[in-house]
């Protein structure tokens, strides 16, 4: 894909990675600041709650004292008697009369929520427990409970916090998913890369022939009394099969960039001496096979004698008298040489021999047929079958090196 449209997915993609987690920290911030409010207020409503049975069992001991010390911070705490009498108070309460007139029915506590309660020189809202209790005195209504304006600061800061953190939290996601994006998608633009210079590079082979397929029948048509129909049949079959080769090594190819097919243990040294016996059949030089020993591999057989075919064929066409064949098992698995005794590879072509439709020579490329996809073949099916294949340095000819792994 185009750079321009690449970063427009990317930022696409991220942008909408962004959003889907901006709302999903977005609801469990709120989430969270519902629990913790649910959490503060039953801690505070259970810590009040057993103070005021802590006083209330004080004042039925009759050990209770004027200034009620243990109601805890940010509390009140009162005791009021039947008559209105305050017998005693948390001294945030002064010397205020009863902070309610709400008696509990019975003897369980009971929760008020007060508004504008004393609270040393101010009011605050507080949630009071109360729970009647019988003195030496008499009766008396115990009061003990929190200030519900200090537990909503605790929320508050708890949002504060989280405001904060979120949009640094957020930025920090989304360069981490800008980054990520970019690098799942960094193969995917090369593999599409790859695709539009396949397709480019194919048209562009094909053009050629096609042309002169073309203008050959468009020739022998202007002067069919002149033209030599036999010959220019066979003309156009050979064109005719330099691009049928060229299809198929297309297609295998783009096979190659498809799902692995299946692979099982095989001999290579059977598929090396079958391929060399066939190559003997019109080969103009020697075929060596004394150094091919035997080296089981696991992987296809057809794809792997497509390989060797490859081999063969470009070493027998650049060969002086003799293709050199070696098939061995070394620490790193089966290693298969082809060596040609011909001119060698130019330093400058070395570092381009495996790329798609290359060809050192174009002139001898069109008299042998040659795609230029040969070698690429070998290099697809190699790394296909977990292996790789490589051009050695050899002086005279051209060695040609596939290693293999071993089942």
């Amino acid at each position: 894909m185009a750079d321009g449209a690449g970063r427009r997915l990317r930022l696409r993609l991220a942008a909408v990675a962004s959003v889907v987690l901006a709302v999903i920290l977005l609801l469990a911030s709120v989430v969270i600041v519902l629990l913790f409010l649910h959490s503060v207020h039953a801690t505070a409503d259970d810590l009040s709650r057993t103070r005021a049975l802590d006083v209330a069992a004080a004042v039925e001991r009759g050990s209770v004292t004027r200034l009620l010390t243990d109601v805890g911070d940010d509390s009140v705490g009162q005791v009021v008697s039947r008559d209105g009498t305050v017998l005693a108070a948390s001294a945030n309460l002064g010397d205020s009369g009863p902070i309610t007139q709400h008696v509990p029915e019975g003897s369980e506590p009971a929760p008020y929520d007060l508004k504008d309660v004393r609270d040393d020189d101010e009011t605050e809202d507080f949630r009071v427990w109360a729970i009647n209790a019988r003195g030496p005195t008499g009766p008396a209504t115990v009061y003990v409970g929190h200030s519900t304006e200090a537990v909503g600061e605790s929320v508050t800061s708890l949002v504060s916090a989280l405001a904060l953190s979120l949009p640094l939290v957020l930025a920090a996601a989304a360069a981490l998913l800008w980054t990520l994006i970019g690098r799942t998608l960094r193969p995917v633009e090369a593999a599409h890369q790859r695709q539009r210079a396949f397709v480019a590079d194919a048209a562009h082979e094909l053009q050629s022939p096609l042309a002169a397929y073309r203008t050959t029948i468009e020739v022998g048509l202007e002067q069919p009394d002149t033209t030599d129909w036999p010959l220019t049949a066979r003309g156009l079959l050979a064109d005719g099969g330099r691009m049928e080769q060229l299809v198929r090594d297309l297609l295998f190819l783009a096979r190659q960039d498809e799902a692995p097919v299946a692979h099982r243990l095989i001999d290579l040294d059977d598929v090396v001496l079958e391929e060399a016996r066939r190559l003997r059949a019109s080969a103009r030089v020697e075929i060596d096979t004394s150094r091919v020993s035997a080296a089981p591999v696991f992987g296809s057989p057809g794809d792997l004698g497509r390989l060797v075919r490859n081999l063969l064929a470009n070493a027998e066409q650049h060969a002086t008298s003799r293709v050199t064949v070696s098939l061995i098992i070394d620490t790193s698995g089966a290693r298969l040489e082809v060596a040609d005794d011909g001119a060698g590879v130019p330093a400058e072509h070395r570092d381009r021999i495996f790329d798609r439709f290359f060809r050192g020579d174009e002139a001898r490329a069109h008299e042998t047929g040659s795609t230029g996809l040969g070698l690429s073949i070998v290099q697809a099916v190699a790394e296909r079958h977990g292996g790789t294949a490589t051009l050695a340095e050899h002086s005279p000819g051209a060695t040609f090196v596939v290693h293999l792994p071993s089942p």
